[in-house]
């Protein structure tokens, strides 16, 4: 059950940042989003994701205790989140965490090129894992490929002869970790790296602190403290909602009009805002800009050029509900 306090306001429970990396995620803000839903519904026991994308918006009200029912169209996106709670569920396990060993080898371009076409759990994984931005089409890394392929041998597999490499092409004195978890020696690596930062040049030394591929892994892994989600795989005009309309919260967060370039365009943007007037419930909506009336504004990173962190560039992220200006 959702607390308020004397004013009537939400006050949401501490949330674990639970999710499947994914284009446009609301990861950092999806609590703030949550608290504004919550001011105009606060009687909602029922949480619908149409467009669930990375789960971030479910797996948020799940934690705060509403049922949650995530949709999303793209069949493999919710294939893998059903293979990860089947896993779980089963306690199945790898030797190096959750997935099987497979999926720990570092994805060249070559083999991502080759995944990211495949309608299979471990095509899936690549595109999450190893795209830029999360936009599932294009590969992670440019020139620093090489470079990041031996990180990822010495963290993950505490491989001797790849460390002996890296020093002897840095002239560093890199150390391997004696941490039990991946994510512990990536974080030991990042404060050895750090501590010889003058033999790396500067776009180095951002990259090796970054290692982005592991820390996708590492987001992964942590859904093994996900709850069971009621998860469909529809148009999102297909998803029955027949639930009471004051504890009903409807939530859409479809591609942005006129902005990024996502693996499955699913419907036009006409159409979802017919659909987003014509529900009986009050319903909200994720966009940077809607015809619709504004309850919140928020400021976020833009993640689609996160290979530098000095250029990401600052967007308002605003919340409407399905009333015209």
């Amino acid at each position: 059950m959702i607390n308020f306090d004397l004013f009537g306001h939400p006050i949401l429970p501490p949330v674990l940042n639970l999710r499947i990396p994914y284009m446009g995620s609301k990861n950092k803000i999806a609590p703030q989003l949550l608290t504004e839903m919550l001011k105009i519904k606060p009687r909602a026991k029922y949480f619908y994701d149409l467009f669930g994308g990375g789960a971030s918006m479910s797996l948020t009200a799940l934690q705060c205790g509403l049922t949650v029912f995530y949709n999303e169209k793209q069949t493999s996106l919710v294939n893998f989140l059903q293979y990860i709670i089947n896993r779980i569920k089963n306690k199945e396990r790898g030797n190096f965490g959750l997935f099987p060993d497979d999926f720990y080898k570092f994805i060249t371009r070559n083999d991502f090129n080759i995944l990211k076409k495949e309608n299979s759990i471990k095509g899936q994984f690549a595109r999450i894992c190893y795209s830029f931005g999360n936009n599932q089409c294009d590969y992670l890394f440019g020139d620093i490929e090489e470079l990041k392929h031996l990180a990822h041998n010495i963290v993950v597999f505490e491989n001797k002869e790849e460390l002996n490499k890296f020093n002897e092409k840095f002239k560093s004195n890199i150390i391997l970790s004696s941490k039990k978890t991946i994510n512990e020696r990536r974080l030991d690596f990042k404060v050895q790296i750090i501590a010889c930062k003058n033999r790396f040049d500067l776009e180095q030394l951002q990259q090796l602190q970054q290692l982005q591929q592991l820390q996708q892994l590492e987001r992964l892994v942590r859904l093994e403290r996900l709850e069971q989600l009621h998860i469909s795989n529809l148009d999102f005009r297909n998803v029955k909602i027949e639930t009471p309309l004051e504890e009903t919260i409807i939530y859409l967060d479809p591609p942005y009009r006129n902005t990024g370039k996502y693996i499955e365009k699913n419907t036009l943007t006409a159409e979802i805002d017919d659909y987003f007037l014509s529900l009986p419930y009050s319903s909200f909506m994720s966009e940077y800009d809607a015809p619709f009336q504004c309850i919140f504004e928020i400021k976020k990173q833009s993640l689609l050029n996160n290979s530098n962190l000095e250029k990401r560039k600052i967007v308002i992220e605003k919340l409407f509900i399905n009333k015209l200006f």
